[in-house]
């Protein structure tokens, strides 16, 4: 199935427009956290279920790795170098050409993120809020699970399989990390370490290496769920600020807990009892490096800047895309004083000040507009020179569609997409490791973006 949509460089285009039948994330405070998230099925998937269709794959047509100067960019220095991909670091160049969506796989339960490995830049690992990942290749998806541990998730609405990351040095150790609400203790955040089997590249070891990190989960939303390895090597763990209305604890800037913040850790160091210790330069020797978030429930890193692109899922009002450069260290997003870019009037509660400079948001958007924002990547392929540079945010709960572009600490003026009713519910946008981007869609399909 394929989607076609004109665009110009002056205004992107629709690209998609989902609906909120079946909302992923809860957003305004009125909203019971029983509710928030229903209508999507939690039930485990099939292997066998999954199919592919109108795509000749990751690696055939318009899609990734065709054309372009396919410009290699490594990590960082630090830790164990970032992650290795190629993509093309260049300007944008020309106008965008008329865009499609190619649906490359449906019928799937429930899925929620597409990611790449280090070992193979086009393979992708398809994630199932129910616990399961499966893997698309050459054009379709694999009957055979990489990992199941559905026995080991609550899932449903915003608990569920919520993350992965796979090691920089994935290719040679085969280590990788998933994020989840654990079933065996009412949901709570829990970051596991896994292995790939020693047989079968394909397939993952069912047995966890090592608890990376565990935190008591208040409420059943605001999870965050995003894991990602740094340009310096670290792990970074997005966690949302417990679910209470308005945060009247201030968790999300209370340096004695997790929760409303972004954790960095070294798992190249030795673990103990509680997990991976802190990254050498978090602000006291703490597990948590931003502070100041509500529910980051999508991050991602610039692969050629490096810059830490966060979706914050807004509270009564707006909804807000942040970024914060390497060289700016820790830093706070402003929640619960703060949403988006505006001030909290009547705000109560006491929130300790951590002495960490506040960050405005590059983008954001009213509940006017949607309710539920789903943070992107910056698109960095070559298939479609035009696009590069250019960082996409969504919302789940009504379908819009927004971009930027942002270099030397100035964002361009944030452009609304066109939507298209397409019947969609976007949960995650999706990037192979040759900078290529794909749509998740919470009902059951996955689409890569190409030019016409």
């Amino acid at each position: 199935m394929r989607h076609t949509v004109l665009a110009s460089r002056a205004a992107l285009l629709a690209l998609l427009a989902p609906l909120a039948s079946a909302p992923l994330l809860g957003c305004s405070d009125d909203e019971s956290a029983s509710t928030e998230g229903s209508g999507a099925s939690s039930t485990g998937a099939s292997s066998t279920g999954a199919s592919s269709t109108g795509a000749s794959g990751a690696e055939g047509g318009s899609g990734p790795g065709s054309g372009g100067s396919g410009a290699t960019a490594s990590g960082g220095s630090g830790g164990s170098g970032g992650i290795p991909t190629t993509v093309d670091c260049s300007a944008a160049v020309g106008d965008i050409p008329a865009l499609t969506l190619t649906e490359i796989a449906s019928d799937l339960d429930s899925p929620i993120l597409v990611k790449s490995a280090p070992d193979n830049l086009t393979r992708l690992y398809i994630v199932s809020r129910s616990g399961q990942i499966l893997i698309h290749e050459n054009g379709m998806v694999l009957p055979t699970l990489f990992l199941d541990i559905g026995s080991l998730v609550l899932a449903g609405g915003e608990q569920g399989l919520l993350g992965l990351a796979f090691h920089p040095d994935y290719a040679s150790n085969g280590r990788f990390f998933v994020h989840y609400s654990a079933s065996d203790s009412g949901g709570d955040t829990t970051i596991m370490e896994y292995h790939r089997s020693d047989g079968d590249p394909l397939v993952a070891d069912p047995s966890p290496v090592q608890l990376v990190l565990q935190h008591d989960t208040a409420q059943p939303n605001h999870n965050g769920g995003s894991i990602e390895f740094g340009p310096d090597g670290f792990l970074y763990i997005a966690i949302g600020d417990g679910g209470t209305q308005e945060d009247p604890g201030c968790d999300a800037k209370n340096p004695d807990n997790l929760l409303g913040k972004i954790t960095r850790l070294d798992v190249n160091a030795s673990p103990d009892g509680n997990g991976y210790p802190a990254a050498p330069g978090n602000p006291g020797g703490n597990k948590w490096y931003h502070i100041g978030l509500r529910n980051p429930w999508r991050m991602s890193f610039d692969p050629c800047t490096g810059d830490l692109y966060i979706g914050d899922v807004g509270s009564g009002s707006w909804e807000e895309a942040d970024v914060v450069t390497q060289a700016q260290g820790a830093v706070d997003f402003g929640w619960p004083i703060r949403e988006g870019a505006h001030d909290l009037g009547g705000y109560d509660g006491t929130c300790e000040d951590q002495g960490l400079p506040i960050v405005e948001p590059i983008g954001e958007h009213s509940h006017s507009q949607g309710d539920s924002i789903i943070g992107g990547y910056v698109y960095r392929g070559s298939a479609i020179p035009g696009l590069r540079g250019t960082y996409f945010w969504s919302d789940n709960g009504s379908g819009r569609v927004w971009t930027t572009a942002y270099s030397g600490g100035t964002a361009t003026p944030q452009v609304e997409l066109n939507a298209l009713d397409q019947g969609l519910s976007v949960s995650s946008f999706g990037q192979d490791g040759t900078g290529e981007m794909y749509v998740v869609n919470l009902g059951g399909t996955v689409y890569r973006i190409d030019a016409q």
